[in-house]
């Protein structure tokens, strides 16, 4: 098994939306950061919006301290979503599992650091929302389409 670490830094673009989970009444925020490519060759960039997923205390903090237009880094692990589209087709969508966030905005006065703190978690219990085998395996299976 191998973990995805990633690091990104962009404006937030949607705010903050702190919700819980139903059985377990865990809190969790989501918001989406604009994330710019480094300049191609003809000076163009683009911008990718990607989904930001907090949880528990981190999620709390966030969206007291996070709002859209601060920008951020957010450092975390890379997970993809399978779904199927309205028209019937299966999409693939990156979303990041923050550990940390830091708002490096001026507006923010010092730059502060929200980030999650270490705690203990029962053995066999979830800490995040990791995708099913079966999810990976239909990811991975047609390497043709992997860009490198």
């Amino acid at each position: 098994m191998s973990l995805t670490k990633i690091v990104v830094s962009g404006r937030v673009i949607k705010s903050p939306e702190k919700r819980f989970t139903p059985n377990t009444n865990v809190a969790v925020t989501e918001f989406a950061i604009a994330v710019e490519s480094a300049p191609r060759q003809d000076g163009s960039k683009e911008t990718t919006a990607v989904k930001v997923v907090t949880w528990r205390d981190l999620a709390e903090r966030c969206s007291q301290e996070i709002k859209k237009g601060d920008l951020v880094c957010v450092d975390g692990r890379l997970q993809i979503n399978t779904h199927t589209s309205s028209d019937g087709q299966k999409k693939r969508d990156a979303e990041i599992d923050a550990i940390s966030v830091e708002n490096l905005s001026s507006a923010a006065g010092s730059a502060g650091s929200v980030s999650a703190p270490a705690e203990k978690v029962p053995q066999g219990a979830a800490v995040g929302a990791a995708p099913a085998a079966e999810d990976l395996d239909m990811i991975f299976a047609n390497d043709d389409e992997i860009p490198f």
